[in-house]
């Protein structure tokens, strides 16, 4: 009897137990999230200047209109720039060096964020001054931003210094329905003795390279081609090339410079190791390997380029493809008969990561006005809108609902949601520990990137050659202007 009572107290406490989990799950899920209303009487009255980023329709189109909603709620006149990638970064630096105070919130970077730290407000004490629950108000609210995105924004000690509302994620892109073509599946398994499937390591999508890369006039799925078919696309440009070898040295192992920390984890220096060098070289010599699958342009292109032969069927895959891009991919469905894109997390599962956030800076006349902009620019509201329209905002809470999965979403919003978050939680063990986010020299070490990893591609140095002259950038550059010291591990 005891026995039967206690089992029946027991079946009982758990049922009890679940509901409340379904009960507190089902409060979360319908908790009030923060928008334009919350925004409380901002007692300073003054203007603000914004910078935000420009050259994407979808933002073009909908920071004005919040910006519109924020001035007729608050009262507040805001003056809005918009400003392309290539200008962010040394018009905004005279400005925050100078201490000009002629931006009162700023578009930034995520690998700038450490270098500009000292000039920006982090945003928890904007809170704690700002918010009517203090810091608590903002923690709430951060809960629903991905994790990842938010070390990005942070700097190397562990403080927020803006709000993000879109990334750039790297993952890979491929057509899908040559995948599954039958066809093509029993050709690539003749000749190469293996299933065709999105790689999952560097010989793989040599072989696929190799494989899909064709004349005019041979076969795709059983059809004569055009025009030439190119297996890859790579942006072997001077200009973000060094994003793609982010990914292939992280996703093996290697770092541009490994941070190391000392016994209470608090970092202590960049050491460039050898396995960093070796694991360098290797992407040299695989990357130069794959350009002859890829279009000449590719070696004076950047993304638009690559996007641009995948949307009109000219290329297969990109496997170093920003997430931010896959409203443009898509357009292959309408342009090639029977086309369908595919999205899946790179060789090596650590694509390129980053984002752009709004931050306030301490030259600011109205920090005040400007943190609640900032806020309401990464809101569920405003990212809502942002996803809906294309973008790849960084939102978990608005990216993870299920109706995104259904087939009137999927390819509006769901294919890039899953892929979003799938590489996020791919990368969050590991985002902490790159020089991006640790130094406050990236911003230039970036620059000299583009430039060395530009000349490896096309031949002037050799790899040995080009990993020399990257160690030596990056330790003039470090020692010269950031905080950490560095050596090279001989």
């Amino acid at each position: 009897m005891r026995r039967g009572k206690s089992v029946f107290q027991g079946l009982m406490v758990l049922a009890l137990a679940g509901l409340l989990v379904f009960t507190l799950t089902g409060m979360a899920s319908t908790a009030k999230k923060f928008g334009l209303a919350d925004i409380p009487e901002i007692k300073n009255r003054r203007p603000i200047r914004i910078a935000t980023m420009g050259g994407l329709p979808v933002v073009e189109a909908l920071i004005p209109k919040f910006v519109k909603k924020f001035e007729e709620h608050t009262g507040i006149k805001v003056t809005q720039e918009k400003m392309i990638m290539t200008s962010i970064y040394p018009k905004l630096n005279v400005e925050l060096v100078a201490g000009t105070g002629a931006y009162d919130a700023i578009i930034v970077e995520a690998s700038t964020i450490n270098e500009w730290a000292r000039f920006l407000w982090p945003l928890k004490e904007l809170a704690a001054a700002y918010e009517p629950e203090g810091v608590k108000g903002v923690n709430r609210y951060l809960e629903g931003i991905d994790k990842a995105m938010l070390r990005t924004s942070s700097d190397r000690a562990g403080r927020l210094m803006g709000i993000p509302y879109w990334n750039y994620e790297q993952v890979h892109a491929y057509r899908k329905d040559v995948f599954d073509d039958p066809i093509e599946r029993a050709n690539f398994k003749k000749r190469y003795g293996c299933e065709l499937a999105p790689p999952t390591n560097r010989q793989q999508l040599y072989n696929q390279g190799q494989f899909f890369t064709r004349k005019k006039g041979e076969l795709l799925k059983g059809k004569p081609l055009k025009e030439d078919l190119y297996g890859l696309a790579l942006m072997a440009g001077r200009y973000e090339i060094n994003d793609e070898f982010s990914t292939m040295i992280w996703g093996a192992g290697g770092h541009w410079a490994t941070l190391v920390r000392d016994e209470d984890g608090e970092p202590k220096e960049f050491v460039i190791t050898k396995k960093d060098k070796a694991v360098l070289k290797e992407a040299i010599v695989w990357y130069k390997s794959l350009l002859k699958f890829a279009s000449p342009g590719c070696l004076t292109g950047f993304w638009d380029f690559t996007t641009a032969q995948f949307a009109d069927g000219k290329c297969i895959q990109i496997p170093f493809f920003y997430i931010s891009l896959d409203t443009w991919a898509a357009t292959v469905q309408e342009k090639v008969p029977g086309a369908k894109l595919a999205l899946t997390v790179p060789i090596g599962g650590q694509g390129y990561i980053g984002n752009f956030c709004q931050a306030v800076a301490k030259a600011s006349k109205n920090p005040e006005a400007a943190y609640w902009l900032q806020k309401y620019l990464g809101s569920y509201e405003c990212q809502k809108e942002f996803i809906e329209g294309g973008l790849s905002g960084i939102r978990r809470d608005v990216l993870d609902d299920p109706k995104y999965q259904t087939e009137e979403w999927w390819n509006k919003v769901g294919r890039r949601a899953a892929a979003n978050t799938k590489a996020w939680d791919s990368q969050l063990l590991y985002v902490d520990g790159y020089m991006h986010f640790n130094s406050s020299a990236m911003g230039k070490i970036y620059e000299q990137q583009i430039i060395v990893m530009h000349d490896a591609a096309i031949g002037k140095p050799t790899p040995d050659e080009a990993v020399k002259e990257m160690t030596k950038q990056i330790i003039k550059l470090q020692r010269k202007f950031g905080e950490l010291s560095i050596r090279e591990e001989k």
